[in-house]
């Protein structure tokens, strides 16, 4: 598919020009013919991104970082996950998820011990948000955090925690019983804490279908200790902290979104030319054709929202950023879904075979995009309450 973008600066032209060979030649070997529960080609991989400096779009050159932006992420998330979506989850949870709440509020001492080691792909990161009880309704987290002195004690669990059983560092969030009042959202605490920490226990380890090679676990935390020193930002401040991530992780996702659908449809259109039946190519009937137009302009326009939300964020227009995120992986998530679907149409019965896992893989993984960081329908919910915000001050 020709995705050149006018709106990508020559720099940019240029960087999407030069990874997508790279993936092809240094990450496609490691995938194929698959990673299943294959961890250690999962961190070969991250390293080699380090190595590549595809883990610092976003983080500053002070720790290793290339501070090229949003906008450079999203490519990175879209050629990322053309090769595969769980090396490219595992990724972006790394690089972003995790590594922009250390960046912004994080200690001193905190930032030097730990963003250097996310940017060169030494260790692997995750965000300890999600519980049984608390998906996107947050303030209903049950996990609990009391001080000890100059410590911090957690106890509680999370599920569904990308990364989760493979990370070396994870940032974790609780309620701060400590704090006044009764609003658990003015209590939410972020703490960073290390997996070989005694009280850190990996319950068990999921497979996401379509994602598999990615580590998605559900972890318990019993009399965690962790140092004052670990603390994000301020006490009480950890809703803050992931609201201010979650534009970041939205923008990113989506832009994945466009990287799994822009491989399948390649792979549809390839094979739409190649397949004969009825004496002429599929392709020149109009009940395919037409489909795969269809697809063609849905990826165009995702990548396009995409991309404007990555320059709302680089700009630190927030107001804006914040639609224009959920617009983006609102949008994305669905036309994954209809893009993916019109691939394995397109296929029929090869598309759901491993002879096409592209296509089989990123139609299974539409409906784990669906899901992630926030489901489709909050991301309109959010886009709803932004315009009336809007339509308030008008």
């Amino acid at each position: 598919m020709n995705d050149e973008c006018y709106f990508y600066t020559d720099e940019e032209k240029q960087f999407k020009e030069e990874i997508r060979p790279w993936f092809e030649e240094n990450i496609k070997p490691l995938v194929e013919p698959s990673i299943r529960g294959d961890y250690s080609k999962v961190r070969e991989a991250i390293k080699l991104m380090g190595d590549k400096d595809l883990l610092g779009a976003i983080h500053d050159e002070k720790y290793g970082g290339v501070d090229k932006g949003m906008a450079w992420e999203t490519i990175i998330c879209e050629e990322g996950a053309r090769i595969n979506g769980a090396i490219e989850m595992t990724r972006l949870v790394t690089a972003t998820l995790f590594g922009t709440p250390i960046a912004k509020f994080a200690t001193e001492e905190a930032k030097n011990k730990y963003l250097p080691k996310i940017i060169n792909g030494d260790i692997i990161g995750a965000i300890a948000m999600t519980e049984e009880v608390a998906g996107s309704d947050l303030a209903r987290m049950e996990t609990r955090i009391n001080k000890d002195g100059d410590d911090y004690i957690v106890n509680g669990g999370k599920r569904y925690i990308t990364n989760g059983g493979q990370a070396d560092v994870l940032s974790i969030y609780g309620v701060l019983e400590d704090l006044p009042g009764k609003n658990p959202r003015k209590k939410i605490t972020g703490l960073l804490v290390e997996s070989d920490s005694p009280g850190f226990e990996v319950l068990r380890e999921y497979e996401l279908s379509g994602m598999e090679g990615a580590s998605n676990a559900e972890l318990k935390f019993t009399d965690l200790r962790i140092p004052a020193e670990n603390l994000l930002g301020k006490e009480g401040q950890g809703f803050y902290i992931l609201l201010d991530e979650l534009n970041n992780e939205r923008v990113g996702m989506a832009a994945a979104c466009v990287g799994h659908s822009a491989a399948a449809f390649d792979e549809a259109i390839k094979y739409s030319q190649d397949r004969v039946q009825f004496k002429r190519p599929i392709y020149n009937f109009e009940g395919v054709s037409f489909r795969l137009a269809d697809a063609a302009c849905k990826i165009r326009a995702a990548r396009l929202l995409t991309l404007e939300a990555a320059r709302y964020i680089d700009a630190e227009n927030e107001e804006a950023a914040t639609q224009a995120a959920s617009m983006a992986f609102a949008y994305g998530t669905e036309m994954e879904m209809d893009a993916t679907n019109t691939a394995v149409r397109t296929l029929a019965g090869p598309a759901i075979t491993d002879a096409y896992g592209v296509i089989s893989q990123a139609n299974r993984m539409a409906n784990v995009m669906w899901t992630v960081g926030g489901t489709t329908d909050i991301q309109k919910f959010i886009i709803q309450r932004e315009l009336a915000k809007r339509a308030k001050t008008d």
